[in-house]
């Protein structure tokens, strides 16, 4: 995973995009705002997901993850902010567990103009990374300044969506019939962004379909299962840096998640979740 200038995977597991990605994801999507769903049903939250090796190929492959992942999502009037905490325990064959920590909070305009991240790894007990900027976007495009590791800026092209705005896409989508969707997205996590991020929608799951153990803590409401592959835009890649595989529903809460990096899947699952208050402009 990229974040800042160094792409590594931590302890041979989660890369950093990928990561990222999927936290940002879960907070994006769980932030669209009310106008652009069709049904204006979304609603803040916090969640906890329990993280698990879902599958290896190799034998480079981690022999075990575990883990979890906790994010809170809060109306703050003009925007919306998220707080994500990731902690992960890998081990490769009979080798010890490997504690790492990521810390995320981002806020993003409810009309998509602006984006504020920061982001701190801890690894084995140490400060490994640090970032932090802010982006803004026009018609024309737009730019995002890092504060940290090392002030830089990026260029963004112009049709770049934030997350919350492309997770808005992506229901939108999925509620026109799903099939392809593409569209060029930057969450501030990575030196190589801004992403391609190409989308492949589902149709509808049935009911019956949803595990056991998500329907008791969370029924009801149409879903769907979508492919989103992440390809660096600077890179011209052919093939993705990383996939992922949701399961999302129509009030915007993510079911289920699995990030796949060729020789191993890491799955997220939703275990708890508590609605927060609507009204952010209220509550000041």
């Amino acid at each position: 995973m990229h974040h800042g200038v160094i792409k590594y995977l931590p302890s041979g597991i989660l890369g950093v995009p990928g990561w990222a990605a999927l936290t940002i994801l879960v907070a994006a999507i769980s932030t669209v705002p009310a106008a652009a769903q069709g049904g204006g049903k979304l609603a803040p939250h916090r969640a906890i997901y329990g993280m698990t090796l879902a599958g290896t190929s190799s034998a480079q492959a981690p022999s075990s993850i575990r883990g979890v992942m906790s994010y809170e999502f809060t109306d703050k009037c003009d925007g919306w902010q998220t707080d994500t905490k990731v902690l992960l325990r890998t081990a490769h064959g009979s080798g010890p567990e490997v504690e790492n920590l990521r810390v995320m909070k981002t806020w993003e305009a409810k009309d998509g103009r602006g984006f504020r991240f920061g982001f701190t790894e801890t690894h084995g007990g140490q400060v490994r990374s640090r970032v932090k900027g802010v982006a803004v976007l026009d018609e024309n495009g737009g730019v995002a300044e890092y504060t940290r590791p090392a002030p830089r800026r990026v260029a963004l092209p112009p049709g770049t969506l934030f997350p919350a705005r492309h997770i808005a896409a992506l229901i939108k989508r999925a509620e026109a019939g799903g099939g392809h969707f593409g569209k060029v997205v930057f969450d501030g996590t990575a030196d190589n962004e801004p992403y391609q991020v190409s989308a492949v929608i589902g149709a509808p799951e049935k009911a019956d379909a949803r595990l056991t153990d998500i329907k008791k803590i969370l029924p009801g409401g149409r879903s769907w299962k979508a492919r989103l592959a992440y390809f660096p835009v600077a890179a011209e890649a052919i093939t993705p840096e990383f996939e992922l595989d949701i399961f999302y529903r129509e009030d915007g809460i993510i079911e289920r998640m699995l990030q796949d990096y060729g020789s191993y899947v890491v799955e997220a699952r939703l275990r708890q979740i508590e609605m927060l208050p609507k009204d952010g402009c209220a509550v000041r």
